[in-house]
């Protein structure tokens, strides 16, 4: 059986120094990055939420997105249907900005499974983390999983990681279903030591975003329904 997410969410993040008063939606759409139709819809704000656009930090919303950048972080996350349109919005922002410090980019997407009973959402936590230990340790109490995080390096642990990249895993309750999982991954890339080329950090980014963020959506369906289909077949 092949477990699909019910909800499938993506959220670019970048670290580094930010002047969030730049990133307007007037800016967007005078760069052609987003249409008339989303420039509104983001000055106008949606569901109670006006938009901010000021030094400190910036915060707005069209129907296929969101997008919030403060002074230290860039984060971009996904409405509805995902298409690679989010990802072209973003590496668009990038190659606009050559000249922005920025030190990593974590390409992240957010799964929520649905499940049928309860039973099968305490199989799965009871596989990554099993019982007995805290059993012992809390007898005639109860446990259960909230969160696991499992950290993904190239290399080996005696040698260490060969490099800063890395990708983590999370598995969590999904609060949007009943009986729900989350499963998330985030792929995190280290932009501070440059490559030969001489790329600017921003257009580093901008090529990892438009290189490895389809891939990286692949490789997190690929995941989530394994990892799934092993904990119920166990």
């Amino acid at each position: 059986m092949a477990y699909t997410a019910e909800m499938l969410n993506s959220v670019i993040v970048v670290v580094g120094d930010f002047n969030p008063a730049i990133f307007s939606p007037d800016w967007l759409e005078r760069n052609k990055l987003i249409g008339e139709g989303d420039a509104i819809a983001a000055r106008e704000g949606s569901q109670g939420r006006k938009p901010l656009v000021s030094h400190q930090a910036t915060t707005f919303e069209t129907d296929w997105f969101t997008l919030q950048v403060l002074e230290n972080q860039f984060s971009l996350m996904s409405k509805g249907v995902l298409t690679p349109a989010f990802k072209d919005l973003s590496i668009g922002i990038f190659q606009l900005l050559l000249h922005t410090p920025v030190k990593a980019v974590g390409l992240n997407f957010v799964g929520h499974f649905k499940l049928a009973t309860q039973e099968e959402q305490h199989k799965i936590g009871d596989v990554f983390a099993p019982k007995g230990i805290w059993d012992t340790l809390y007898p005639g109490e109860y446990s259960g999983l909230e969160q696991l995080t499992i950290r993904i390096q190239r290399g080996s642990r005696d040698s260490g990681s060969e490099t800063n990249d890395e990708k983590r895993i999370t598995l969590q309750r999904s609060h949007n279903f009943k009986h729900g999982i989350c499963l998330s991954l985030n792929d995190h890339h280290d932009v501070t030591s440059g490559d030969d080329s001489n790329l600017t950090p921003a257009e580093i980014v901008a090529i990892i975003i438009d290189e490895q963020w389809e891939p990286t959506w692949k490789d997190s369906v690929r995941v989530f329904d394994q990892l799934l289909s092993m904990a119920m077949t166990k």
